[in-house]
């Protein structure tokens, strides 16, 4: 096997990256990576793994540049392995992230027909690639952030003794449809929840009025809104990072397929969700509102569920991916929370990690969550907790 670096997917045909990327992914299909590279949010490098004169690719993996100055949460790895500074971080870069800097995007890029020993090796060869690329460019860890169960399974043989940290991480969450239609989905709802739900919707629809538009057109309005929201989590970070990554979406999906749902009341913008349909899934990527007081008639619960369920019912899709942050509130209202997990390897072999860890004060929050709300939570928490 060779691991080879190619520094644009313009190297790579869209039937070659597609056949071995997930095609439910957004996040790991050839359009986005696209548009992050025209957007200026491009992967360093991308490490592709072949067999020698086979062009067919065996895995793949995108290696992001980890910038303190972003403090986006989404790929800011001090705001998950904040203990590692401690250890002697590079003016206060820790490393590169490997595989996504988004949350929405969990799985391996690793061809599905590989029996387990060959995506072992596969994961190996390009975690060790990884390594390589750190070490050169003087960091000392490598990230694979947002491992779904299913991922972090496969890199469970990749795993030597003693240089890596595994912590608990986030959650993901995403909503099954069923049936046909909104009231469809309220009728699965438990009783106390559906009523809630109901007057939740019903408020907004008395107070508000809303108007979904393609992302192009309102980036300049919802950005600082999304802004907003992320200051006020303690998660600062500048407007052109928020316009950027919106206009990858717009790039990478057209005007039909990534929008924003504009919420008014009194005319005035009062919130705002990000829509973005990939094959049978709605991703719902964003939500922001003013920093000022402005009415919030359950603002947040209907641009960022009701709203995207009723859009997705009428686009005829099976699932909105709900994301992650207010795990509980999405939970009481069907969404599946999923457990995704961090992984750290110090890139030259030697850990430096000292004090204590965050893992253990995400596990506790978990456990204590999961134990208060156990129907939250399905048996693959087990693997984690």
């Amino acid at each position: 096997m060779t691991v080879e670096r190619v520094a644009s997917l313009d190297e790579l045909s869209d039937r070659v990256w597609n056949d071995v990327a997930d095609p439910r992914d957004l996040f790991q299909s050839h359009q986005w990576l696209r548009a992050l590279e025209q957007t200026g949010d491009a992967p360093v490098t991308y490490l592709i793994a072949r067999r020698p004169g086979d062009p067919r690719v065996l895995g793949a993996l995108p290696l992001y540049d980890s910038l303190p100055s972003r403090g986006d949460y989404l790929s800011w790895p001090e705001l998950h392995f904040r203990d590692l500074l401690a250890a002697g971080s590079r003016g206060g870069r820790l490393g590169l992230v490997a595989g996504s800097c988004a949350g929405f995007s969990t799985r391996l890029i690793v061809d599905r027909a590989l029996p387990g020993p060959a995506r072992t090796a596969v994961l190996r060869a390009l975690r060790d690639a990884a390594r390589a690329v750190a070490v050169e460019r003087g960091l000392p860890y490598t990230f694979f952030l947002f491992l779904d169960a299913a991922a972090w399974r496969d890199l469970a043989p990749v795993i030597g003794g003693g240089d890596h940290h595994r912590l608990a991480g986030v959650a993901q969450t995403e909503l099954e449809l069923p049936g046909a239609s909104f009231d469809d989905y309220l009728a699965t709802l438990p009783r106390n929840t559906r009523t809630s739900a109901r007057r939740e919707a019903g408020v907004f629809a008395k107070e508000c009025s809303t108007e979904t538009v393609p992302l192009r057109e309102a980036i300049p309005v919802v950005a600082p809104l999304i802004v907003n929201v992320r200051a006020r989590h303690g998660m600062a970070y500048g407007v052109d990072v928020v316009t950027r990554r919106l206009s990858a979406y717009a790039r990478a999906l057209g005007d039909g397929a990534a929008t924003a749902l504009l919420c008014r009341v009194g005319g005035r913008v009062v919130g705002a969700g990000v829509m973005c349909r990939w094959h049978d899934r709605l991703y719902v990527t964003d939500f922001g509102r003013p920093d000022d007081g402005a009415p919030d008639p359950f603002v947040y619960f209907n641009a960022a569920i009701y709203e995207p369920v009723r859009h997705a019912y009428a686009a005829g899709l099976s699932r909105v991916v709900t994301g992650a942050g207010a795990e509980l509130g999405k939970a009481r209202r069907g969404s599946a929370v999923l457990p995704l997990v961090h992984l750290a390897w110090a890139a030259d072999g030697r850990d430096r990690w000292i004090g204590t860890t965050p893992a253990e004060e995400h596990k506790t929050h978990w456990r204590k969550l999961r134990s208060a709300h156990p129907t939250y939570f399905p048996a693959v928490w087990d693997e984690l907790l």
